[in-house]
């Protein structure tokens, strides 16, 4: 009996937790139901928009279309409520036990009212919120010399340089893929032929056609300025016109962004050098010379300034020259590096400032410095064109003149625009020379040395001593070997000369010392050479002979 007392109690109290989950259950339905007069609770996450924009929008401003989407809150005395709602393809709205409201192309403070007003109608105590939680897309035409004229998808916060940019992007890339993907014939597999070249589109002159308005573009003004009224948002049913670019006008000389701009009626030469980026430091302000057609062919030239400008208005290919000082704030600058205590760039005042004075400037030579050596060198002067270099390397070598290969091996051993000394009275004389712009000045570091080549026992690199004699290098080098022959050469550094060895020559710091060694000859072919060399005698004494008739 006690067991069924127990299950009996347990069978109620397992039908009451069901009873529990049941009623839960219902609750939680009724939570997730939507209505005004339902007594319930509903919540909704919020989800970020997908489209970006670069500012918060204006309600005042911002017309609602198709698509647009809202979230309307609404709370009354026994219920809360939240609705995800979008504007018909109509432009209308369905709210829920309210009825339907018309919004299409009312502002989006304006949306809002009549919503809230309608749902007021029906609930005069219940308190509204109401938020536009996503944009809308929809679809513009744009025509003119495109590749791909017709219908882009675009929102209400789209500008014109957006989709400019994506038409642009997209003409690149269908031409890339229409050269890409031939068949077999070599004809393209789109529609595109690659071999049409579009002409530029104008980012200056382009305009939307909107009702009965013509609103100007003008994408350069708008990077220029930053004024949204040259870049406007687009419309629903707008149409946006790029025609081909047409005439241009040129604008040089003290302009900071120099170059060819589109021209745009009524513009004024004021206006258009603050679109190239205003004048330079040394433009003059009075010096304005406008070069202009009259017709196909013929042209003037007249003056303005900046007091003016503003009442000059461009023409198609006008040519602007705005003069500027070519002495304004110059600096000239020399370079010195190497081995001084401090290298850089020096202002110098050309063919006054000597070498010395900036060697001086520099601080002097450093401990490591050869000051027997220095190299004097000008990029700029090395550029200019050698002609005679060029018109010998046009004659053949073998019709050149002693002097033309004399001239081509001269100009080997010498860099142009280059000037180097070797010896310390030559370095004193250089420091008194006036100097160049650019000029480099180049300081090595010291390294006391000699090389000694060719006939000695043992070739190599050897210590400069100063006023060492040859003979002295010679036995610390071994001597010459057997096959030395008398010719000694001196190899001079900084040169590249080859001068015989005298009694009274100066051996200095990086010389080379060469012997000439006796070369080894082949007996049989030094043999066979002698009785060719005879054979071409006798034949010519034969030859003589036969034409005196002896």
């Amino acid at each position: 009996m006690k067991n069924i007392i127990y299950s009996l109690c347990a069978i109620s109290v397992l039908a009451g937790q069901t009873l529990d989950i049941n009623a839960l259950r219902m609750a939680q339905t009724s939570l997730g139901s939507s209505g005004m007069d339902n007594g319930s609770i509903t919540s909704e996450r919020q989800l970020q928009t997908k489209i970006k924009i670069d500012k918060p929008i204006d309600p005042n401003v911002y017309l609602i279309g198709p698509g647009d989407q809202f979230l309307v809150n609404i709370i009354s005395s026994n219920n809360v409520s939240n609705y995800t709602l979008t504007v018909s393809p109509t432009g209308e709205i369905l709210i829920p036990s309210v009825g339907v409201v018309q919004l299409n192309n009312h502002t989006l403070l304006s949306s809002i009212r009549l919503m809230t007003s309608a749902i007021k109608s029906i609930n005069q105590s219940a308190q509204v919120y109401i938020i536009l939680s996503e944009i809308r897309e929809f679809r513009i035409k744009v025509i003119g010399h495109l590749q791909n004229p017709g219908f882009y998808t675009v929102t209400p916060v789209t500008r014109v340089s957006d989709l400019f940019k994506d038409i642009m992007l997209d003409m690149n890339e269908e031409t890339q893929q229409s050269t890409n993907d031939d068949d077999d014939d070599g004809k393209p597999l789109t529609d595109i032929n690659p071999e049409l070249t579009y002409p530029e589109l104008s980012t200056r002159n382009a305009f939307i056609l909107r009702n009965q308005d013509s609103i100007r573009i003008d994408l350069v003004k708008f990077g220029a300025t930053g004024i949204d009224t040259f870049n406007p948002f687009l419309h629903q049913g707008d149409v946006l016109i790029f025609p081909l670019r047409q005439h241009l006008v040129g604008i040089y000389g003290g302009i900071k962004i120099p170059g060819q701009y589109e021209f745009v009626s009524n513009e004024s030469i004021n206006e258009l050098i603050h679109l190239a980026g205003g004048l330079r430091p040394d433009a003059d302000p009075n010096k304005i010379e406008i070069t202009r057609f009259t017709s196909s062919t013929e042209k003037y030239s007249f003056l303005s300034s900046m007091n003016e400008a503003h009442k000059v208005f461009t023409q198609p290919e006008d040519h602007i020259m705005i003069r500027y000082s070519q002495e304004f704030k110059r600096q000239d600058v020399v370079y010195i590096l190497g081995e001084v205590l401090y290298p850089g760039v020096y202002s110098v005042n050309p063919g006054v400032t000597t070498v010395e004075e900036i060697l001086l400037k520099a601080g002097g030579f450093t401990s490591r410095a050869n000051q027997t050596k220095m190299m004097i060198n000008n990029t700029f002067i090395e550029s200019i064109p050698d002609k005679e270099k060029e018109r010998i390397l046009l004659i053949p070598q073998e019709n050149r003149s002693m002097e033309e290969k004399a001239y081509i091996k001269a100009r080997m051993l010498t860099q142009k625009g280059t000037l180097e000394s070797n010896s310390k009275e030559q370095t004193n004389s250089i420091l008194t020379f006036k100097l160049s712009k650019n000029d480099e000045i180049i300081i090595p570091e010291n390294y006391n040395y000699i090389e000694i080549l060719g006939a000695v026992e043992k070739p190599g690199r050897y210590p400069y001593q100063y006023d060492s004699s040859i003979s002295t290098y010679l036995e610390l080098a071994g001597g010459l070997t057997q096959t030395a022959t008398s010719k000694k050469y001196i190899i001079k550094a900084g040169t590249g000369q080859r001068l015989p060895i005298k009694k009274d020559i100066i051996i200095e710091n990086g010389d080379a010392i060469f012997i000439a060694e006796k070369m080894e000859y082949n007996k049989w072919i030094v043999l066979k050479d002698i009785l060719s060399t005879l054979g071409q005698v006798a034949a010519l004494i034969v030859v003589i002979q036969s034409s005196t008739g002896n």
